[in-house]
């Protein structure tokens, strides 16, 4: 953590004299009190070497040294005293059942350990990075001074800034459970898969000062989550000017895939434009692979601004309808997948 979020958490702190909360005078924060990012984060004094981390949580360095470095952390020399007792705790979690694995098994189940702590940690570190920029910014306009006060003086775990986080956690889960249960059941769904992106958006990044960029990003951002899911799909990510989606039809894909194009035009953004495609997909840490996902993100390349296309079992799937219109279009030489059947969706109403 850089130096901006220990003074937005100063200001935190400092709203507790003038806001009042449920916590005694012995729980409230001193400005001068030492590390204020350990009062927040409460990982515990750092008093074991790594050696004494796996050997109290009991597991090898063969697992143990694996899962570290997938967690992103760099090593530390082997005599230095940088670990806590919640590192141990973590181990031993994530490691559980692994020793008594032998053979191939073990192999397995080592890479499988070693993917999820992985794709958590990356995870983790982007909403980290996302929590504190908001913490800053939520201080200067104000904002959450009881929660982020009591987080400072409780830490984040015993806080109902940890709450709010736990808790949109459970909503997520209880999201992809029933999702992997019911419309992506299985390791290889069928679903359509989509691309938008903004035009000319790379070039106009080099002549438009930094904070519009932002802005305009930050627009994008909010009206592909908002469309997308009013159509009945998700946005799995957004990378820059682009944003990939998932639906569980063709027919649901296209008109959010078309909204969203026509929304950008109309909130004074860059024309966009998008590429669809159908079929099955790998599932895979909330993400989607496959030959549909390549197609679909090759299709958004080629297609002109304002336009909408997708390949033939796409547009095959919609079939006869009155809301949409499918026009043919000439063959389409991707790259890596050759000459591809396209057409070109558009509203019936447009």
């Amino acid at each position: 953590m850089g130096r901006r979020p220990v003074c937005s958490l100063r200001g935190a702190a400092a709203a507790v004299e003038s806001v009042p909360i449920e916590m005694s005078e012995r729980e409230k924060p001193h400005v001068d009190d030492g590390d204020e990012v350990e009062r927040l984060v409460r990982l515990g004094p750092k008093e074991l070497t790594w050696p004494q981390v796996c050997a109290r949580a009991r597991v090898s360095h063969e697992v143990a040294d694996r899962l570290w470095r997938a967690l992103g952390f760099p090593d530390v020399p082997p005599e230095e005293s940088a670990y806590t007792t919640d590192d141990v705790r973590a181990l031993r979690i994530a490691a559980e059942g692994i020793e008594s694995v032998r053979g191939d098994h073990r192999r397995a189940a080592l890479d499988a350990i070693v993917r999820e702590a992985r794709m958590v940690s990356s995870h983790m570190s982007r909403i980290a990075e996302i929590e504190v920029e908001s913490m800053a910014e939520l201080t200067a306009l104000g904002l959450r001074e009881r929660v982020l006060a009591e987080a400072s003086a409780r830490g984040v775990q015993q806080s109902d800034l940890g709450w709010v986080l736990l808790y949109a956690f459970r909503r997520r889960l209880d999201e992809a459970l029933r999702r992997r249960t019911t419309l992506e059941a299985g390791d290889y769904p069928m679903l359509a898969v989509g691309f938008v992106d903004l035009v000319g958006f790379t070039r106009m990044s080099g002549s438009v000062p930094a904070d519009e960029l932002g802005r305009l990003l930050g627009r994008f951002e909010a009206l592909a989550s908002d469309v997308i899911t009013e159509a009945g799909g998700r946005v799995v990510k957004l990378i820059g000017d682009e944003a990939m989606l998932v639906f569980p039809t063709a027919e649901q894909a296209a008109q959010g895939a078309i909204e969203l194009v026509d929304a950008c035009a109309a909130h004074d953004l860059p024309s966009a434009r998008a590429g669809l495609s159908l079929g099955q997909v790998l599932a895979r840490g909330g993400d989607y692979f496959g030959r549909p996902v390549n197609l679909a993100s090759r299709l958004v390349d080629v297609a002109p601004p304002d336009t909408v296309l997708a390949d033939d079992a796409f547009a095959d799937a919609i079939g006869d309808t009155i809301t949409l219109v499918i026009e043919p279009q000439r063959p389409k030489r991707l790259k890596g997948l050759g000459s591809v059947h396209v057409s070109r969706l558009r509203s019936a109403d447009s």
